[in-house]
């Protein structure tokens, strides 16, 4: 009894506490699989207020440091002394709202993941915008992929040839 308690004891310990970067994306449903949680973990802070360091543990699997500080300046808002996201049609630093199709293109080079995709102009809705491309960029870091800039304006031209 007490050699399989000290294993099950020696076993918990190397288990992680909390999700790491992740450290493999070999294809493309491995890129948007992990994007799509990335986004999950940002609308998850709408749910409940939280505290910093429950937001921090939220987002830092998925977010380089430099990025969550954006998030959280842009995002982030204080009540009675816990955190909270509010619902937008059009939040900065939120992953874009990809359709995660053929239509969602992820272009690797050599230290970076690109994923975006071409939203045509619409006037329907709450939010009215022209034509324009839309993405995020992921860095490797701390072992493992992590978004590290979000790309609206500023997508290099020679990605945007390469993905269309």
């Amino acid at each position: 009894m007490k050699k399989t308690l000290l294993i099950l004891l020696i076993v918990l310990l190397f288990i992680p506490l909390s999700p790491n970067a992740k450290d493999s994306l070999g294809n493309k449903n491995d890129v948007l699989s992990f994007v799509r949680d990335a986004f999950q973990a940002q609308i998850s802070l709408s749910d409940q207020t939280r505290t910093k360091q429950e937001i921090s543990d939220v987002l830092s699997p998925y977010f380089s440091d430099e990025y969550q500080k954006m998030f959280w300046d842009e995002n982030i808002f204080e009540e009675e002394g816990k955190f909270v996201t509010y619902g937008s049609d059009f939040a900065f630093y939120y992953i874009p709202f990809f359709q995660y199709s053929e239509e969602t293109k992820v272009i690797n080079s050599p230290e970076s993941i690109y994923i975006l995709q071409f939203f045509p102009s619409t006037s329907d809705g709450p939010v009215s915008y022209e034509d324009h491309y839309e993405g995020i960029m992921l860095k490797k870091m701390d072992g493992g992929w992590k978004v590290a800039e979000y790309l609206y304006d500023n997508i290099p031209k020679s990605i945007i040839e390469r993905a269309y």
